[in-house]
């Protein structure tokens, strides 16, 4: 069982938010879906979870609008029960300026503007494995006096130096049997951690808050287990990504939210139910196959283009995403600000 008042006042005094009380539909589709993160002795179940996010979100519409679709289908030229898909849409367009030059993408991007507002989460699945380290390490007296905002330092850093370092970690992983440490492991994978660590050459320099780390790692690795390194699904990390749906159900209570068919999320989220105050359920939302509804057609085509961009911001210097933003064509000039505009 979720207690969704409880969560929600939890998000509110960390992102300090407050809802508008306007009544509106969410519609949502994924990109870059891997349904879980585990481990095998290859690595990880999809090579994705290093270099694409999976990202959820769509459009959502005021309750009260009417909207019409007949004019964008129309101008899309869609065939009669063709599904608009962004695989079919963006068709060997693999990166951002390639997608965002797409003529068609100017028609759609239009209606939303006039009919819509775009809503989107992004999920990094390695920092995951990131968040549950720290966090087991700093379990201790010291650590839980610690500011927040060193913890999230340390977060950050590890993602960093880990994704560096990735062959060497995910063996050590697969030694340490992660994420089931063991009490005949905790030393082990602590030890290892700081050797790992303190061989980062003097020429790149070590971050001091990994300095600090180290002396956490170390002062831990006589204990008998990692808080949340125990009890934990045999390789899995992310068993599904239904929390990141319910999150959205929760903090936004008043909207209708519907998802594209998933069936593990579904499954999940019809089992852990999310209750209320009064212990009524809050059933704010249902899974619908897209091929029925244009809404979640649409929020495919720009939650793939929304994933793109954030992979351009990512992995692209400040020069070469405005070199490569005034190579842009005409349109996908065009497009992108008209991309900007959604997400102001």
């Amino acid at each position: 069982m979720i207690y969704v008042d409880m969560i929600k006042e939890t998000i509110k005094e960390l992102h300090n938010y407050t809802d508008n009380n306007k009544k509106y539909n969410f519609f949502y589709n994924e990109t870059n879906n891997y349904r879980k993160i585990s481990l095998s002795n290859k690595g990880f179940n999809d090579n994705k979870v290093l270099t694409d996010n999976f990202t959820l979100g769509g459009i959502c519409i005021e309750k009260e609008k009417c909207i019409d679709t007949t004019n964008l289908i129309k101008e899309l030229k869609l065939q009669k029960n063709q599904e608009l898909k962004s695989k079919t849409f963006f068709r060997k367009m693999n990166v951002f300026g390639e997608c965002i030059g797409n003529k068609k993408l100017n028609l759609i991007l239009n209606w939303i503007l006039e009919n819509a507002y775009v809503h989107y989460s992004d999920l990094d699945g390695f920092y995951y494995t990131v968040i549950d380290i720290v966090d087991s390490i700093c379990d201790t007296e010291i650590g839980k006096k610690m500011p927040w905002q060193l913890m999230e330092a340390f977060k950050s850093e590890l993602y960093i130096w880990l994704k560096e370092n990735i062959i060497e970690f995910l063996l050590l992983c697969k030694e340490t049997n992660y994420p089931n440490v063991s009490s005949e492991n905790v030393e082990l994978f602590c030890n290892s951690l700081i050797e790992m660590i303190e061989r980062v050459s003097e020429e790149e320099g070590r971050w001091f808050t990994l300095e600090t780390f180290i002396h956490l790692l170390k002062s831990k690795r006589k204990s008998k287990e990692l808080i949340f390194l125990t009890d934990n699904l045999e390789k899995t990390i992310v068993e599904s990504f239904h929390s990141l749906r319910q999150q959205s159900c929760i903090v936004f209570e008043s909207p209708y939210h519907m998802f594209d068919k998933e069936e593990k999320d579904e499954e999940e989220m019809n089992l852990n139910k999310m209750l209320l105050n009064d212990e009524t359920e809050l059933k704010n939302f249902e899974f619908m196959d897209s091929k029925e509804h244009i809404e979640l057609q649409i929020s495919d085509i720009i939650i793939y283009l929304i994933s793109k961009y954030l992979k351009f911001l990512t992995y692209n210097s400040a020069e070469d995403i405005d070199n490569k933003i005034k190579n842009l064509t005409e349109i996908g000039r065009e497009n992108l600000k008209k991309l900007a505009s959604l997400k102001n």
